[in-house]
C-alpha cells in the first residue's frame, strides 16, 4: 500500500472514530427519563373549606377534579367555583377553568377564563371582574393581575390591563390602557 493510500486509510478511520466518539457523547448528554411522578391524592366532585392560621373560613372550592401535587403540597383545580367571605358578610364568587392553590392557601391563582363576581352594593349592583389570570390573597382580600380586564358594574364597563381589588374595601384600580363606558345610575 502505497503513502497516500495509508493516508486516506487513517483519514477515513480518524472520521469513524470521531463520529463514534461524539456520537456516544450525545447519548450521554440526554438527561435519563424520569418516571411519572403521582400525586399525593385525587379528589372528584368535592367540596373543600379552607381555614386561615385564625381558624376562620379563607375560602371554600367546589369543582369536578381537584390533585394534591406532590412535594410541594400545592393544589391543582379544574372547573373550579371559588367563595371568598367578605368582612362585612357578603361573598366574592370567582369561577376559572383552572387554579392552583399554593402550599399555605395563602394564594389562590385562577386560570383561565376568569369571571369573579363582588358581593351586591347597597344599591343591587353586582361588580363583575373578566380576564385570563387572576391571583387572590385571601387572607389579604386582595385580587390582582397584570392581564387585561373587563370590569363590570350595572350597565357600565371599563377595560384596562392590570388590576389592583380591595376586596374588603370592594374598590379596585385598574394599571393601564383604560377606556370605559359609563351609564347613568338609576333611580
Amino acid at each position: 500500500m502505497n503513502r497516500s493510500g495509508l493516508n486516506a486509510v487513517l483519514m477515513v478511520s480518524a472520521l469513524v472514530l470521531g463520529s463514534l466518539a461524539i456520537w456516544q457523547w450525545r447519548l450521554r448528554q440526554v438527561p435519563p427519563q424520569e418516571a411519572p411522578q403521582r400525586s399525593d391524592y385525587i379528589l372528584r366532585d368535592y367540596e373543600l373549606t379552607t381555614l386561615n392560621d385564625a381558624g376562620a373560613e379563607s375560602f371554600t372550592v367546589v369543582g369536578p377534579y381537584l390533585q394534591r401535587d406532590v412535594g410541594g403540597k400545592s393544589l391543582s383545580l379544574v372547573q373550579p367555583r371559588f367563595s371568598f367571605p367578605g368582612s362585612d358578610g357578603g361573598r366574592w364568587q370567582a369561577r376559572s377553568d383552572s387554579a392552583w392553590v399554593s402550599p399555605g392557601a395563602d394564594e389562590v391563582h385562577l386560570l383561565d377564563k376568569v369571571l369573579m363576581v363582588g358581593p351586591p352594593s347597597p344599591a343591587g349592583l353586582r361588580t363583575r371582574f373578566a380576564t385570563e389570570r387572576l391571583t387572590v390573597l385571601p387572607d389579604a382580600e386582595q385580587a390582582r393581575t397584570e392581564e387585561r380586564v373587563t370590569v363590570t358594574q350595572g350597565d357600565s364597563i371599563l377595560a384596562g390591563t392590570g388590576l389592583r381589588a380591595d376586596m374588603q374595601a370592594k374598590r379596585f384600580q385598574l394599571l393601564n390602557d383604560v377606556k370605559g363606558r359609563y351609564a347613568p345610575r338609576r333611580p
